[in-house]
């Protein structure tokens, strides 16, 4: 999908270029030139709440002793989307390489960028907002080399996808190696 915004003459010649090469359709969001970029946040949004749920339901699974691998195969079950996948397996396997994903400056850009614009448009997203603590919490373990392994340190750069290390931390779980965490056993 190809997002624009703008003058209608530029976007129908460029449509011609782009489709299918590029994408397969277009969405014209009209002649306002802001559009575009806010629908490319709205659609960061939908992902940065999608990671979170996903970080917090294996965080829940871990504590509760189902084990976030049990999670990501009902995830997969049941919502088998692509991308919900991809980052079910970088969390679950403690995959958080920044160089072959979408690293987690830009997710904590594009997330201040979302809340400004729900600040603007006085439309909260509690859900970013929580997102974005995480992000932040998981770049501030990083950057100290104090997550409580040095499992992070093998990363030069994070990929969003640690944002399941906010959620880890506030559960008492270690940030970056999910081999650390108390395996619990419940009765049965």
């Amino acid at each position: 999908m190809i997002v624009m915004s703008g003058d209608y003459r530029s976007k129908k010649e460029l449509a011609y270029i782009l489709v299918p090469a590029i994408g397969r359709k277009i969405v014209d969001l009209g002649g306002n030139l802001e559009k575009a970029p806010t629908f490319k946040l709205l659609g960061n949004s939908l992902i940065l709440g999608s990671l979170e749920i996903l970080a917090e339901s294996f965080t829940l699974a871990e504590k509760s002793g189902i084990g976030a691998e049990n999670m990501h195969q009902l995830v997969q079950d049941l919502l088998p989307e692509k991308m919900l996948v991809s980052y079910g397996d970088r969390m679950t396997q403690d995959d958080f390489e920044g160089a072959t994903g979408f690293a987690l400056e830009g997710g904590i850009k594009d997330a201040s960028n979302i809340r400004r614009l729900t600040a603007e448009l006085n439309s909260p997203m509690p859900t970013v907002d929580v997102a974005h603590q995480r992000l932040l919490t998981a770049r501030a373990l990083h950057q100290s080399g104090n997550a409580g392994t040095s499992a992070a340190n093998k990363f030069e750069t994070l990929d969003w996808s640690a944002i399941v290390a906010g959620s880890r931390v506030a559960a008492g779980l270690d940030a970056f190696d999910s081999q650390k965490h108390t395996k619990v056993e419940l009765d049965d």
